[in-house]
């Protein structure tokens, strides 16, 4: 099948005198496998002489050689091996109903109808015809004499509950979707690409491949509008303008066609990203920044070349290019949207990586660099002058991670000796942000107390992590209690498994609380609590490493931390680093430093240091400079960290 998938293809991509007629015929006619059914299907149009739909049917088969699901054993089964002609029909025919009858399809020309409205499939589903009627009927009632608010309507009411453990997942078929109501991203931009093309609302799926300060990626859905822009969906069943979604860091976004697209020719060897020449490059239609890129190394020019972004496991090919120019590359702004939405202090700018493809690996051909709006920056180490790194995260602190911490704020630590709290005593007034990790609060009250609860007078009631200490910083053991409208609830006992990553939350409205029974009066020494947290701080117990890059990851050796930071010695300076949590945990990302000479730049601060004590130590708040990725990683000499932290 490979031999013949790869004939058809190039057939495709250079017969230039080869009009869409006769190409259909001869991929039909050249099939071992299902020619019977591919000309029934064509032949069936030819003879009922409706010059329209024979032109669709025709369309439809000189573009499906590339076309394919994956089954259970991981195997890709191509379309043009299995369709059947009977079904085909049965879409086809559905299709022009909606051509004829839809008010939103007049203004559009024929060629948008069979991009966004005629195809069988959306992306690589398993093969399934029906929803275009099923998804017809489920959402007409939807239906407004407005494009716009059809589509929101629609999406609106599709409730699928997207969830990590689904992202290894390939893509679930249209039943599946609809049955179980759960999966990722993929899953729901098909369903909801689906439910519109299903009433005449021309959609595409849309894909970042992946971020560019995030693992993994993203899907969703555009309308698309005649005049070929497009208006995004927001990936909820909120209605709200899709600009939204792109709340991360952007290299690329690419629409899956149907329509064989010239993107990268086929060759063997290229990333699965571009092998099935289906995608189109969309990134200059959405509301980020982007600018042409020239590599400045040296390439072979008779390979393809690639900008790679990093993941912890390898660097992942996302812009293809037939030369030392790539177009169109994500710079990591969102217009009209806050700088600091997704983390705090985030820097500028995105680290690529040029790249060629080998052995389904991607393979430097030159430094990494940072494109910003501004500049094209390269990233070499300074192996001769080096510099102490004190990191206190291993990822950026995102903007969703500090609100979880902002549920907090008034909550309260009370002591009581009787089991009512009718005698209760405040010990702790959480009155602003308490950090996104497990923290100690010292208890002065000399009062021995039986119970220590936490409360939430009013708002959502959120916690991860309750314990206290003794004065040698021992653990107390102690028999969880809580509020009525609580105990029953089992996930309660996450607050005090010792595990950060887990957590309790509901929605307030009522006075609410947790607790502990001692089953005797005890001197409380500390209070330990940790909010709803991403448990990316560096821990105390956890092992880490810090890498550098010099045309690999270079080992700057495996460390424990000092208190709740990890301390570097001798790194070289203007390297891109990357610090690994051994013990646990997924999320990592790059960062950079600068020194100026004596001067120290902070490029990679969660927090700004107070302007006194720049001024006092030469110093320069300074986070605008070109950053990947940074995150908490207090950059100055030894003596200038002690007078930091002192």
């Amino acid at each position: 099948m490979k031999t013949i998938y790869t004939v058809f293809l190039l057939l495709l991509l250079l017969s230039c005198t080869s009009s869409s007629e006769k190409l259909a015929w001869e991929i039909a006619n050249n099939s071992q496998t299902n020619k019977k059914e591919l000309t029934r299907f064509l032949e069936h149009y030819k003879t009922n002489k409706d010059k329209d739909k024979y032109k669709a049917a025709c369309f439809l088969i000189e573009n499906m050689p590339n076309k394919y699901s994956i089954n259970g054993k991981e195997q890709k089964i191509y379309d043009i091996d299995i369709v059947k002609a009977d079904s085909l029909i049965k879409s086809l025919e559905h299709s022009f109903f909606l051509k004829e009858k839809s008010p939103y399809l007049k203004n559009y020309t024929f060629e948008q109808f069979c991009e966004y409205i005629l195809p069988y499939r959306v992306a690589d589903e398993s093969l399934q015809y029906y929803w275009k009627w099923d998804c017809s009927r489920k959402f007409e009632k939807q239906c407004t004499n407005d494009i716009i608010q059809t589509a929101q309507n629609i999406n609106a009411q599709i409730k699928i509950e997207l969830s990590p453990e689904f992202y290894k997942d390939t893509l679930k078929s249209y039943s599946s979707i609809i049955k179980t109501g759960y999966g990722k991203c993929d899953d729901r931009t098909a369903l909801v690409t689906m439910a519109l093309r299903s009433v005449g609302i021309p959609a595409a799926f849309e894909f970042v491949p992946y971020w560019g300060s995030n693992n993994n990626g993203h899907s969703f859905v555009s309308i698309i509008l005649p005049d070929n822009k497009i208006y995004p969906l927001q990936n909820t069943d909120k209605q709200a303008n899709g600009d939204y979604y792109l709340s991360r860091k952007t290299p690329k976004i690419y629409r899956k066609m149907y329509s064989i697209q010239d993107l990268a020719k086929h060759i063997d060897n290229i990333p699965e990203l571009f092998r099935h020449n289906d995608l189109l490059d969309v990134t200059k239609l959405h509301n980020i920044g982007s600018c042409d890129v020239t590599v400045s190394t040296n390439i072979n020019k008779e390979k393809e070349n690639f900008l790679s972004v990093f993941s912890p496991k390898r660097w992942v090919p996302v812009a293809f290019s037939s030369s030392q120019t790539f177009h169109h590359i994500g710079t990591g702004n969102i217009y009209n949207v806050d700088r600091n939405k997704e983390a705090i202090d985030l820097g500028d700018g995105i680290v690529y990586l040029p790249t060629h493809w080998v052995n389904e690996e991607a393979i430097p051909i030159g430094s990494p660099i940072i494109v910003s709006e501004d500049s094209v920056r390269e990233i070499k180490p300074d192996t001769k002058h080096l510099e102490r790194v004190v990191c206190k995260r291993k990822f950026p602190l995102n903007m969703r991670i500090v609100d979880f911490s902002k549920l907090m704020i008034m909550g309260v630590f009370e002591g009581a000796n009787k089991a009512d709290f009718s005698d209760a005593t405040e010990l702790y007034k959480i009155t602003k942000t308490p950090e996104s990790k497990m923290q100690k609060i010292e208890i002065s009250a000399e009062k021995a107390y039986r119970y220590i609860r936490y409360r939430k007078p009013k708002g959502t009631f959120s916690i991860a992590e309750f314990c206290l200490y003794q004065s040698d910083e021992k653990l107390l053991p102690f028999h969880p209690i809580a509020c009525d409208a609580i105990y029953e609830d089992s996930t309660m006992l996450n607050i005090f498994d010792g595990q950060p990553l887990t957590y309790y939350q509901v929605s307030g409205g009522i006075d609410l609380w947790v607790g502990v029974d001692l089953y005797k009066p005890v001197k409380i020494s500390k209070i330990g609590f940790a909010p709803r947290n991403d448990d990316n701080a560096i821990v105390s117990t956890d092992t880490y490493e810090l890498f550098y890059w010099q045309d690999q990851w270079i080992s700057l050796g495996r460390k424990r931390p000092i208190g709740d930071s990890v301390v570097y010695d001798n790194v070289p300076q203007k390297a891109l680093l990357w610090l690994r949590n051994l013990t646990k945990g997924r999320e990592e990302r790059p960062f950079t430093y600068e020194n100026a000479g004596s001067r120290s730049v902070f490029s990679c601060l969660w927090e700004q240091p107070p302007l006194e004590f720049c001024e006092i130590n030469g110093l320069e708040a300074h986070p605008g400079t070109a950053v990947a990725a940074k995150y908490l990683c207090l950059e100055v000499k030894a003596d200038q960290y002690a007078r930091a932290l002192g």
